[in-house]
């Protein structure tokens, strides 16, 4: 339930940028290829790109890309100028070495090539819906759990992207506070579905009976309230 809130609202943004994503197209922190497959469907984008022993090897065995390739977290194995399109969706956050994996990226985009990525804020930590319980202590513990290196403000992420090279061409906020201590709540909520999805690899056992659970609705409602100023994640389109 918990990433029903914010992947299908990631899902609508890159879709509506989806004119941009043209060329040799590399989804850069590609995780196991789940997302990139309901988007953009399987086999179509070109190469996905992480860590040795990340999930990656689920999207190389269900051939979600025409090509998985795993490296070291450092330098991209491609040649400069490779790729026309880079996505990547809510990875930035989690790279310690963010000015590097950056400085990387841009090396690989041809001149004029776009940068489609989705980040999480500082707003997120202030919207936990947990912090109202224990405090800063849940931030600690949510952080480390979570992996979260770098939550940056607007003003931070907007500095680091034109440090690096990249034009702003348009950003996008989402995820209000309210759809974040929701999203935060429902990472409880969620826990029959996370042992499903360990014993059978599926998040949810019978998708035909769960449009019938009030959830279901509850969600479709609380994502309709889509004026968001200040959310606590943020999509970017970015040009070199």
């Amino acid at each position: 339930m918990f990433l029903a809130i914010i992947r299908s609202q990631e899902a609508v943004l890159f879709q509506k940028h989806n004119y941009v994503i043209k060329g040799k197209v590399l989804d850069f922190g590609c995780g196991d290829g789940f997302f990139t497959e309901i988007v953009f469907g399987k086999g179509k984008i070109d190469v996905g790109l992480d860590l040795k022993n990340s999930r990656a090897l689920r999207a190389d065995e269900n051939k979600t890309y025409k090509k998985v390739v795993y490296y070291d977290g450092k330098k991209i194995p491609f040649p400069d100028k490779y790729f026309s399109t880079v996505i990547s969706n809510c990875v930035l956050e989690h790279i310690p070495n963010l000015k590097q994996s950056l400085s990387e990226i841009k090396r690989v985009l041809k001149p004029k090539g776009f940068f489609l990525t989705s980040v999480m804020t500082d707003r997120w930590e202030d919207y936990l819906f947990g912090k109202n319980i224990i405090g800063n202590k849940y931030l600690q513990i949510m952080r480390k759990r979570q992996e979260h290196y770098n939550l940056l403000s607007s003003k931070q992420w907007n500095s680091i992207f034109e440090k690096t090279g990249f034009k702003i061409i348009k950003t996008d906020d989402y995820m209000n506070k309210k759809q974040s201590q929701i999203m935060d709540l429902f990472h409880y909520l969620s826990l029959p579905s996370l042992i499903s999805h360990k014993f059978t690899n599926k998040w949810v056992l019978f998708p035909k009976w769960y449009k019938y659970l009030f959830m279901d609705k509850y969600i479709d409602n609380l994502l309709l309230e889509r004026k968001i100023k200040e959310g606590s994640a943020q999509f970017y389109l970015l040009k070199v």
